[in-house]
């Protein structure tokens, strides 16, 4: 049996019409099990036994795609709230709208040098632990105090306070595994109480920025030890874990749960994560578990 979540946040999303696009042109079968609404985010669980692999995979390479208008997952199980369980986040373009080294970067008057890099990374054109040394020697000499300045302008990604609530709610555990910086995160940290941060540290001397970090760099690796780490310290099986990513860094991570998602994600990570999110906010996964529990 196949389980299959779709939703959107578009004001016109209708949740019959999406079920007539599966019908027309995958032949899909959909017996609705459960519908609603969260946040501005409208979304329905439905059940199809009629799924073969290829039709399966046709679904997932137009959602990937953002072809449907819609968001759509196909899996035998989601995650519920009745089960102990964990979500991780990536932090720049994920949990907040900002790539933070560039923001940085642009204080210090080197953001063009620094976000090519960035761009590169992303993409996965250029090893992430090569290029973040190459950008953070870039701010090398800079003031400290811009990563304040940093900070009044990092907007939340929308759909982030509702999603953190409704796993607090179900006593989960929440984490953010970041190529980006602590200084940063310690933002969010404090407003949603993490019990994980995996990310790095600009190393600071004196109110200025040396253009290294503190330890070893943290990358796609270490990204997804950390979300083994947080899983297994807590005894949540794959199928509870939720991860959420929008660059190649984040991959690695995103294997590791049973809800892996690429949000409104470069195109390779799209292609390659099992789940996308192109048309929602991050409040589409609070209704899933919400439908779901």
């Amino acid at each position: 049996m196949n389980m299959i979540f779709v939703c959107a946040q578009n004001k016109d999303f209708s949740v019959n019409a999406a079920t007539s696009l599966l019908s027309e042109r995958f032949g899909a079968r959909l017996v609705l099990k459960k519908k609603g609404a969260l946040d501005n985010v409208s979304g329905a669980i439905f059940e199809a036994d009629n799924l073969s692999d290829d039709t399966r995979l046709k679904i997932r390479e137009e959602a990937a795609a953002a072809t449907l208008g819609f968001d759509v997952w196909i899996s035998s199980s989601f995650p519920t709230l009745k089960q102990n369980g964990i979500v991780v986040l990536d932090m720049d373009m994920t949990s907040v709208q900002i790539e933070g080294i560039d923001e940085i970067a642009r204080r210090l008057g080197v953001y063009e040098e620094v976000a090519s890099v960035t761009a590169q990374a992303m993409h996965g054109g250029l090893d992430f632990a090569q290029s973040l040394t190459k950008r953070v020697a870039m701010l090398k000499g800079g003031s400290a105090c811009v990563i304040e300045d940093v900070k009044k302008i990092m907007h939340e990604t929308e759909g982030l306070d509702v999603l953190m609530h409704t796993v607090s709610e179900a006593s989960w555990k929440k984490g953010i595994c970041s190529g980006g910086f602590v200084q940063l995160i310690s933002v969010l940290q404090k407003k949603y109480a993490l019990d994980m941060v995996c990310a790095n540290s600009l190393e600071i001397r004196d109110g200025i920025l040396t253009g290294q970090v503190d330890s070893e760099i943290v990358d796609a690796r270490a990204k997804r030890l950390g979300v083994l780490r947080l899983a297994s310290e807590n005894s949540v099986s794959k199928e509870q874990i939720i991860v959420l990513g929008d660059g190649a860094n984040d991959l690695l991570m995103i294997e590791e749960a049973g809800l892996g998602i690429a949000y409104h994600a470069k195109p390779l990570v799209r292609q390659k994560a099992p789940f996308a999110l192109n048309y929602s906010s991050l409040a589409a996964v609070a209704l899933l578990l919400k439908l779901n529990s």
